[in-house]
C-alpha cells in the first residue's frame, strides 16, 4: 500500500506566503496603475486650469480695454453734442451783437432785431429737437406744468397764463412751464 504523503506544514506556509505575495504584488500593480491614472488626470486638470486662467486673464484685459474705449466714446459723444449746441447758438450771439451795433443809429430797430433774434433762436432750438410745452388754454398737466398761481375761470384745471415757458427734448422734460391755473368760480353762497 502506498503511503500517502501529508503536506508538510512548512510547504503549506510557504505556499500561503507566496500566494499572499502574489496578491500583494497584484494589488500594488493596481494601486500603481490607479496612481499613474490619477497623476495623468491631475496633470490634465492643471493644464486645463492654466488654459482657463489664461482665457480669464485675456477676457479681463479685453473687458478693461472695452470699458476704457466706451468711456472715451461717451466723452467724445458728449463733447460732440456740446460743440453742436455751441455752433447752433453762435448765430444768436452774432445777431445780438449786430442788433447792439445798430441800436445807437436807430433805437426803434432794436425791437425788430430782438424779434428776429428770438425767432432765430426758436428755429435753432426746434432744429435741435427742443419743443415748447403747451401753454395757455391747454389742460393743466402736472408732468409738464408747475402751478405757481390760481385764477378764477370758466373751467377747472386749465392753463390761464404762462409766466415762464417750459421745454422738452423728445419725451424728456427739460424745464416745466410755470403757469397760473384756473379754478371754476363758485356760484351761490360760498363762505
Amino acid at each position: 500500500m502506498a503511503k500517502e504523503q501529508t503536506p508538510k506544514p512548512e510547504n503549506d506556509l510557504n505556499a500561503r506566503v507566496e500566494a499572499e505575495e502574489r496578491e500583494v504584488a497584484l494589488e500594488a500593480e493596481k494601486v500603481a496603475a490607479e496612481l499613474e491614472r490619477a497623476e495623468g488626470e491631475l496633470a490634465k486638470a492643471r493644464k486645463e486650469i492654466e488654459i482657463l486662467k489664461d482665457k480669464y486673464m485675456r477676457l479681463l484685459a479685453d473687458f478693461d480695454n472695452y470699458r476704457k474705449r466706451m468711456q472715451a466714446e461717451v466723452e467724445a459723444a458728449r463733447k460732440d453734442g456740446e460743440i453742436k449746441a455751441i455752433r447752433a447758438l453762435l448765430p444768436v450771439l452774432d445777431d445780438l451783437e449786430r442788433a447792439l451795433e445798430h441800436a445807437g443809429a436807430k433805437p426803434e430797430a432794436v425791437a425788430e432785431g430782438v424779434r428776429a433774434v428770438h425767432q432765430g433762436f426758436q428755429r435753432i432750438l426746434s432744429g435741435l429737437g427742443v419743443e415748447p410745452v403747451p401753454g395757455e388754454g391747454e389742460p393743466f398737466n402736472p408732468s409738464v406744468h408747475e402751478a405757481v398761481g390760481i385764477v378764477e375761470g370758466e373751467e377747472d384745471e386749465k392753463v390761464a397764463q404762462v409766466y415762464q415757458k417750459g421745454y422738452r427734448y423728445g419725451e424728456q422734460l427739460i424745464r416745466p412751464a410755470r403757469v397760473a391755473v384756473t379754478k371754476k368760480k363758485e356760484v351761490g353762497g360760498g363762505k
